[in-house]
């Protein structure tokens, strides 16, 4: 039984000629980055939850803005790993939580 992951990860604006396998690898390299780099899918939510609210301009404690910086970090390695042998210019990883 596969468990259902917290996130959704979807590669966009690339080449619409790209092999369907090599896309679905690049996500999964990249969502398995990102849910490696926190403890508990509730401190990847958090994270997200305050990078957010940080980025549309909330308001957060100093303690938030560094678990914020930790949901940059993690998903700056995530689309190191989930571009790591593909050459696509323009495409980006859309994440949604679940």
């Amino acid at each position: 039984m596969e468990l259902a992951s917290p996130i959704e990860v979807r590669l966009v604006d690339c080449p619409s000629d790209i092999d369907p396998a090599i896309k679905e690898k690049a996500e999964s390299r990249f969502s398995k980055e990102l849910l490696k780099n926190f403890h508990t899918e509730d401190d990847l939510r958090l994270a997200y939850k305050l990078f957010a609210d940080a980025s549309e301009g909330g308001i957060i404690s100093k303690t938030e803005v560094k678990i914020a910086e930790s949901w940059v970090k993690a998903f700056d390695k995530a689309r190191q790993a989930g571009f790591r042998d593909i050459a696509v210019e323009e495409a980006y990883f859309e994440v949604r939580l679940h």
